[in-house]
């Protein structure tokens, strides 16, 4: 049996994560574990990959999945491609900018007090399953990376994350941390759906490359030691090389 896995970025108008899921999922599969994690409903599901040009290293192209009974691997994904999740649905409380139309709540309407009370609504769905805006601690994160003015962008994250920094990066699929220092701050080739990128050399071998991704160097490590984080997963602090055998007497 093929256990490989390969690293992807979801997108959704309300969530972003990182997921390792195996190459060879038909789209219909894909769609039915997409559902709790986007709140769309799979039927309501457009998909678009988007990974790098196989003849230009400094582009990416974009296709939608639209056929079901196709696998992940026919369309050609690769390691760190990102979906892009679009909800189809008009009526769909999910599609950006439907909390603004003011129009389409004419007909009924709930305090907040009552809205927070019910657990069938789309808010609910996302507190249970710490989706969006009720991901606690990306999102006290991202509040703290709010930069007004967006060309000053890198140069504000690299005094937030100095290099050569210990640091440590939030989980989505773990309970424990993963700890290292900063060795880059910037933009990269390999994704260019998030502007800035932070580069970290793990103390274990959790990581996904040696500081170079599809041919371009940013930093350098040991094999699997170097990964590539979004800013709101990094803590930088006093956060001292994990001794396994601390406890031990």
């Amino acid at each position: 049996m093929n256990t490989h896995l390969v690293t992807i970025w979801i997108s959704s108008t309300d969530s972003f994560s990182e997921r390792r899921i195996s190459p060879h999922l038909l789209i219909s599969q894909l769609k039915v574990k997409l559902e709790p994690i986007t709140g769309i409903p799979a039927k309501s599901q457009v998909l678009a990959l988007t990974t790098s040009s196989p003849d230009q290293s400094d582009s990416t192209q974009t296709i939608f999945l639209n056929d079901d009974s196709r696998t992940l691997s026919q369309y050609g994904v690769q390691e760190g491609s990102t979906i892009d999740v679009i909800d189809s649905d008009p009526t769909s409380v999910t599609k950006a900018g439907q909390y603004n139309d003011v129009s389409q709540v004419s007909k009924f309407e709930l305090s907040s007090e009552e809205y927070e009370s019910r657990r069938d609504t789309v808010r609910a769905f996302k507190e249970r399953n710490k989706l969006g805006r009720f991901a606690d601690e990306v999102k006290a994160r991202q509040k703290k990376l709010e930069i007004d003015d967006d060309e000053n962008l890198e140069e504000s994250l690299k005094k937030r994350f100095p290099l050569n920094a210990r640091c440590k990066i939030s989980s989505l699929t773990h309970e424990s941390a993963s700890r290292g220092v900063i060795r880059f701050v910037g933009p990269v080739e390999f994704n260019k759906n998030h502007r800035i990128w932070i580069g970290v050399e793990l103390d274990e071998p959790n990581g996904k490359n040696d500081g170079s991704v599809s041919g371009v160097r940013y930093f350098t490590c040991q094999p699997s030691h170097g990964t590539f984080i979004q800013p709101e997963r990094v803590e930088v602090g006093d956060f001292p090389i994990i001794d396994p055998f601390a406890d031990e007497e």
